[in-house]
């Protein structure tokens, strides 16, 4: 037996749905919600009572937990990369990232998902939080007891509740929150663009049971959805066909029908959690996100895996990692060199105590520095045929070919009339070696010949070469010399 918790953090309030998975099956064992007072929010430090109060849970602490926190607090970008493989998407994401994002990668959090495959390229779509940010968010959430296992984002947690929806066409998931709205695009295979408007219900003048909305305003926020399913209909070529509205004011989607032209519907929450947790359990339609969450832990293929605690990628260059070895080497040369001067300066009656200490000292040190090296007796000496090893190879990579690069040039001399299986690829900056298949042997000399045209590549040797156990196929491998 165990619970899952589905935890939805908004602008206005904290919704909370509990599960209670058995062998017979599940079973919805809480829901409740927390209301900010107006112009505070989980920071305030007038709600530490009361939340206190509220995350005072049997069995919180030791249960699954999943919690979204707003969703425009969160960056979205789309990525196309040269490769289907998994690895290889995972090593090519970060440094795309780079090249959109407003902030620097190595101060972001960031987990992906594959939207789109071609026999060339996949395309996904990122999700990234800075890190900064991120570590308040958890340690406020650690001050009330909370520890969750997974931060999902809201757009991919209703990929979870559209897989209960079944409409055939694309659609887009609108949730009116109480300082933006949020829009999921999906189809049959689940999430494929998200976007964030600011639109509210407190703009929209939408209150609690209420689903009506100023002239003006809704004029206004029906302008925005266009435009966002505009661009997702250029963009991915689908045609957008109907609005269902989640969240607080669901009811109110009626209202833009007429305007947007789109079939509407609200999320029927009280069937969906009818056939999930199997039972004759209802809730309120702002549950529905908190819902949304827990179904990932219950359906036997989530849409949404996503997963922001984990950071997936905290990317930092080559060229930085050597910097920082080589100051970190320095330092402690430099403290070597006054351990000598003070050697030298010390008694002749202490002189060879002291000698001693400090070649003990030098060991540590260089044992700590450089763990795996010999010192070959000589750790000062070793410690300067290191720094220049390293400093050579920082000024080589600082000239060189980013690996993306490289990676993307190996891509395109690939012959297009070869089946070509990479099954490992691995990367210094001197050398690539790579392990494939191909179905003739003929063809690997093509690939050879191929690869030598690059002009980032200085020479290409054929290792090995053997026929598959199935006779069907030729493995190889290739020994790549960068320039």
């Amino acid at each position: 037996m165990s619970s899952t918790f589905g935890i939805d953090i908004g602008r206005y309030s904290i919704k909370m749905v509990g599960i209670k998975t058995t062998i017979r099956g599940s079973e919805l064992v809480l829901t409740r919600e927390f209301v900010f007072p107006e112009g505070s929010g989980i920071f305030s430090d007038t709600n530490t009572g009361g939340l206190h109060d509220f995350f005072a849970v049997d069995g919180l602490s030791s249960s699954d937990v999943i919690v979204s926190i707003p969703s425009d607090l969160i960056s979205v970008h789309t990525i196309s990369v040269p490769f289907t493989n998994e690895k290889f998407i995972a090593k090519a994401i970060a440094p795309e990232l780079e090249e959109v994002s407003a902030s620097s990668v190595e101060e972001t959090t960031m987990d992906y998902h594959v939207i789109q495959k071609t026999d060339e390229q996949s395309t996904a779509m990122t999700f990234s939080m800075n890190s900064d940010t991120l570590k308040v968010w958890l340690d406020t959430l650690l001050l009330f007891g909370l520890d969750p296992n997974i931060l999902d984002v809201p757009h991919c947690a209703y990929a979870n509740l559209a897989t209960y929806l079944k409409l055939d066409t694309p659609f887009v998931v609108i949730d009116i929150g109480h300082a933006h709205t949020s829009l999921s695009f999906m189809d049959s295979n689940g999430l494929f663009m998200a976007r964030d408007i600011r639109m509210s219900s407190s703009l929209l003048g939408l209150t609690p049971g209420s689903t009506q909305a100023g002239d003006q305003a809704r004029t206004m926020f029906v302008k925005q959805v266009k435009f966002a399913i505009d661009a997702a209909e250029k963009k991915y070529a689908k045609k957008v066909t109907a609005a269902v509205y989640a969240g607080r004011f669901s009811e109110a989607g009626s209202v833009f029908e007429k305007q947007l032209e789109l079939q509407t519907f609200s999320v029927p929450v009280n069937d969906i959690v009818r056939v999930a947790v199997n039972e004759n359990a209802s809730l309120d339609p702002q549950y529905t996100l908190a819902l949304s969450l827990i179904l990932r832990s219950i359906m036997k293929r989530p849409r949404s895996l996503v997963n922001l605690r984990t950071g997936v990628f905290k990317f930092q260059r080559i060229i930085e990692q050597i910097k920082g070895k080589l100051v970190t080497t320095l330092t402690i040369a430099g403290l070597l060199i006054v351990l000598l001067i003070a050697n030298t300066a010390s008694s002749y009656v202490g002189l060879r105590r002291t000698k001693n200490a400090l070649d003990a000292q030098m060991h540590t040190l260089f044992k700590q520095a450089f763990p795996g090296e010999p010192t070959l007796g000589d750790p000062l000496g070793t410690m300067h045929y290191l720094v220049s090893k390293e400093r050579k190879k920082a000024e080589n990579i600082s000239g060189s070919i980013p690996d993306i690069e490289i990676l993307r040039e190996l891509s395109s001399a690939m012959p297009k009339d070869i089946k070509v299986d990479v099954t490992e690829l691995s990367m210094d900056p001197e050398q690539i070696t790579l392990i494939g298949k191909t179905p003739t042997i003929d063809a690997i000399d093509k690939i050879v010949a191929g690869i030598k045209n690059l002009s980032s590549i200085k020479d290409v040797k054929i290792l090995d070469t053997t026929r598959s156990a199935d006779q069907k196929s030729f493995k190889f491998q290739l020994s790549i010399t960068v320039k």
